[in-house]
């Protein structure tokens, strides 16, 4: 009778002693549950695919007289100061208008002329899209969000024969610099630094920029990035498709989960010829969240110390 109650009790340490056996005492000798892999080399390149908001310092100049036009100077041409571009013929023989002595209101960003003069160093364009005063690098960071989701402009040409006075007849853009204003998601904001620089594809041509403001807005990370490149569509876009590339690094890569701390040092926990991990310390290039660039064979720490690393085709712990 005793042996019958006792019976359930010495079956259950059994399945205990077991169980421990299987999840503890046979992974430990065998290794038979560590999931490991190859490291190899490869490419890793951080980017956030955004819409892209133009920017420029721009001065549109108007006819202060009404005639046939005649332009000098052909469109995207680097014209200096004092640079006549254009002129405009008076028909004498013409009753005068009331247009010609009505008062023209200018914005800023806006120069009536009669001599047709550039009054500053830039590039030459023959259109507008009426934002010129409206958007500028002096009010970029008063823009909402919305102000900038809901942008959108077509440029017009205004190569017209005929110009009949207060018309817009050219605009200069300052060549020294033009800016780029994107958001990204917040948990990107770390992949920025001020004053750093970043590759940029800008409907498809790469230019380089250098990061002048992070803020978050919203929730998203506003930047404001700045260029002296010139790409076609500068001069008349408005928006674009904008691809922000922060790193694109190529070298021995590794996962994100074999990364770990050990004694307040960086590493990853490598096999040896004895079938144990060992860890070793690594020097982390890039990350994208996911997989990072380390440095190969070798790495000299902030003493200045040669430190032994990761080397290509270790085997590597996925999870330690």
């Amino acid at each position: 009778m005793r042996n019958i109650r006792t019976r359930p009790i010495v079956i259950f340490i059994v399945i205990l002693v077991v169980l421990y056996c299987v999840i503890y005492v046979i992974p430990t000798v065998t290794g038979a549950l560590r999931s490991s892999y190859i490291a190899g080399h490869g490419q890793l390149q951080t980017s956030d695919q955004t819409e892209g908001y133009i920017v420029r310092s721009e001065t549109v100049y108007y006819s202060d007289i009404s005639g046939k036009s005649n332009r000098y100077i052909k469109e995207g041409k680097l014209i200096r100061k004092g640079t006549r571009i254009m002129e405009v013929t008076e028909d004498k023989d013409a009753e005068p208008e009331e247009a010609e002595t009505e008062e023209i209101t200018l914005a800023d960003g806006e120069i009536l002329t009669d001599t047709f003069d550039a009054e500053s160093e830039g590039i030459l364009t023959y259109s507008r899209d009426g934002l010129e005063s409206e958007l500028t690098p002096s009010n970029m960071k008063e823009k909402s969000v919305g102000y900038y989701h809901r942008l959108s402009a077509q440029s017009r040409s205004l190569k017209a024969d005929t110009v009949t006075r207060g018309d817009p007849v050219f605009k200069i853009v300052d060549r020294s610099g033009w800016y780029l204003v994107c958001f990204v998601p917040i948990n990107h904001q770390e992949r920025y630094e001020k004053g750093a620089k970043v590759t940029l594809l800008v409907d498809g041509d790469q230019i380089i920029g250098t990061v002048r403001g992070i803020k978050t807005q919203g929730r998203r990370c506003r930047l404001i990035i700045r260029s002296d490149y010139y790409f076609e569509g500068l001069l008349t876009k408005r928006t674009c498709d904008l691809q922000v590339i922060t790193s694109d690094v190529t070298g021995l890569l590794i996962e994100n989960s074999s990364i770990t701390e050990k004694k307040g040092k960086t590493g990853v926990y490598v096999r040896q010829k004895t079938g144990e991990y060992k860890f070793t310390p690594i020097s982390v290039y890039a990350t994208d969240g996911e997989k990072s660039v380390i440095a190969e064979g070798y790495f000299f720490d902030e003493e200045g110390n040669s430190v032994n690393t990761v080397k290509n085709y270790d085997e590597l712990l996925r999870k330690p």
